[in-house]
């Protein structure tokens, strides 16, 4: 997989791969969250000031939701020098940012007004691709699904043009570059822009009422500011090397900014299947492309009746199979943060967690912080095994 780099839009998707043949019974995880009791809220506010001191996590927010509705928030760190955090709170998600277009796209395509299916060369082709014929092939799906042949981001490629590195639907490929493709898309099909299709989609009728997409400026003093390990802030949507996004600019892969309660608030939409037509919800919420070594359960690592009968990603989400039920979410990484957000269908239960921090000190927090909330969860092993491979990367 992909290497969690120090850069904006390198993105640590958490994916899944398929396991060896599934198991007749299997061993489920209990596919719910504990109840956050007022005692147990304040040992979690010892636990998070320990946990961000010791990892030099400046902000951090968490929410968990039981059967479809939040019960607890909570909010530790400082937004910026001298403003504590707060439900105010503006969040950099990075990859979490993709689950939302994704949600846009398919409530755009559940009332007919977008399919899809269709190709999406008669409304939009890159100009890097357009001698290459494959492009003919591709439809939103396979930017849902990552199986777009495209990398990642093309500025990882030597020469920063973008390029089929498979064929289009044939495997999977994790790429910001799908999903800015299918985004820029619907705007030339519909002749909108896509923060407007978002606000209508999903921000309005989720409530979503502290979230910003496109960056403006008059967001930054609510949102947590991002430092390197020197301590240094180098503006918002910016990089260490010094690039920064310009105003008004935005990317359907990345960009959200967003308190824990919005995107709580989304999660639940998303879980109870708001906007989505039966059929989509049913294709979102299954295996559709296989991530191959990937996984977030490494099946050499747990019993054999313990490995998902799937792992992979539906539409826009990632979706690890146990058979009775599914675990349904995705995360989010970048030099500055790294996130989490996920549920479980049979329990409609789910958890958040925002860190704002140095990647590699965020990184290191979050298996702990997963596992105060979830122990059974399949993403506490995977985080243990990124931190660790980044550490050792590190030195």
């Amino acid at each position: 997989m992909i290497s969690k780099v120090w850069t904006l839009f390198c993105f640590s998707a958490l994916v899944f791969c398929g396991c060896a043949a599934p198991p007749t019974s299997q061993s489920q995880p209990p596919a719910d969250i504990g109840t956050v009791t007022a005692e147990r809220a304040s040992e979690l506010g010892r636990r998070f000031s320990e946990l961000l001191d010791r990892h030099g996590v400046v902000t951090a927010g968490a929410a968990v939701i039981q059967a479809g509705e939040i019960t607890w928030t909570g909010y530790y760190g400082e937004q910026s020098p001298g403003v504590p955090a707060s439900s105010e709170t503006l969040f950099d998600v990075a990859s979490m940012t993709k689950p939302v277009a994704a949600e846009t796209l398919m409530r755009l395509a559940s009332t007919g007004t977008l399919s899809l299916d269709e190709p999406m060369a008669t409304h939009w082709v890159d100009a890097d691709v357009a001698d290459d014929p494959r492009h003919l092939r591709l439809t939103p799906r396979m930017a849902l699904d990552h199986s777009t042949g495209f990398p990642n981001w093309r500025f990882f490629l030597d020469d920063g043009m973008l390029r089929f590195l498979e064929d289009p639907g044939k495997v999977y490929g994790y790429s910001g570059e799908g999903f800015d493709y299918a985004m820029r898309w619907a705007e030339k099909k519909l002749n909108r822009d896509f923060p407007s299709l978002m606000a209508e989609q999903v921000f309005r009728p989720v409530g979503m009422n502290g979230v910003t997409f496109a960056v403006q400026p008059s967001m930054f003093g609510r949102m947590a500011r991002p430092v390197d390990s020197d301590g240094t802030f180098h503006g918002h949507y910016c990089r260490p090397s010094g690039w920064c996004r310009a105003e008004g600019e935005y990317s359907a892969a990345d960009d959200l900014r967003v308190t824990i309660e919005d995107y709580a608030r989304f999660l639940i939409s998303a879980l109870k299947g708001e906007g989505l037509s039966p059929e989509l919800l049913a294709q979102r919420n299954r295996v559709l492309v296989d991530q191959g070594e990937d996984a977030v359960v490494d099946c050499s690592r747990v019993p054999a009746e313990a490995c998902p009968r799937a792992q992979g990603y539906g539409l826009g989400w990632e979706v690890i199979d146990y058979g009775d039920h599914q675990v349904i979410g995705h995360g989010g990484s970048d030099w500055s943060e790294v996130a989490l957000g996920y549920f479980y269908s049979r329990s409609r239960d789910g958890l958040l967690l925002f860190f704002n921090a140095p990647n590699l000190s965020a990184m290191g927090a979050m298996s702990e912080a997963i596992e105060w909330f979830d122990p059974d969860s399949p993403y506490i092993d995977q985080y243990r095994r990124w931190y660790k491979e980044d550490l050792a990367h590190s030195r």
